[in-house]
């Protein structure tokens, strides 16, 4: 866990990096009807959940997200197919491949991007925070001028 630091009139973590994030595996219980895959929520995702969504239909090879969060944790779950994160921290890039039942924890501050690799993947998202769009980086550029004046306040 990060430790706390102020930022201006808000208290964040530290900013995370890429060498930050770990892909981990849920267990899989497969029979000849199927895999079942069980999620105990408190024990996989390291925050209290204040909204849920999922990701369907996207056309293969198709980016979603490409956005950062200021404040907001989000916790990704492939729940079927194969997707693609493409994180970006301001200095390094890194691209971390999710097939289905497999989870990623993005804290704030990062820059991801999702690929969807097959078309009939599902990407599902936990976050801690409520949908707040001034918590959203949506550019590169905005992305990097606010890492940059975050790493000047340290």
């Amino acid at each position: 866990m990060h430790p706390l630091v102020l930022c201006g009139d808000v208290t964040v973590s530290e900013l995370a990096t890429i060498g930050d994030l770990k892909a981990v595996s849920f267990p899989q219980f497969r029979d000849t009807r199927g895999v079942l895959v069980p999620l105990e929520l408190a024990k996989w995702i390291p925050f209290k959940i204040a909204r849920f969504f999922w990701v369907f239909n996207v056309p293969t090879g198709q980016m979603r997200g490409a956005h950062a969060h200021k404040l907001c944790n989000q916790y990704l779950i492939c729940a079927f197919g194969l997707v693609h994160v493409d994180v970006h921290d301001g200095f390094s890039e890194r691209t971390i491949a999710l097939a289905a039942g497999q989870a990623l924890h993005v804290p704030p501050g990062l820059f991801t991007a999702e690929r969807y690799e097959t078309s009939n993947s599902i990407l599902m998202v936990f976050c801690d925070r409520p949908y707040e769009p001034e918590d959203y980086l949506n550019d590169r550029d905005t992305f990097l001028t606010y890492r940059r004046s975050k790493n000047q306040q340290r």
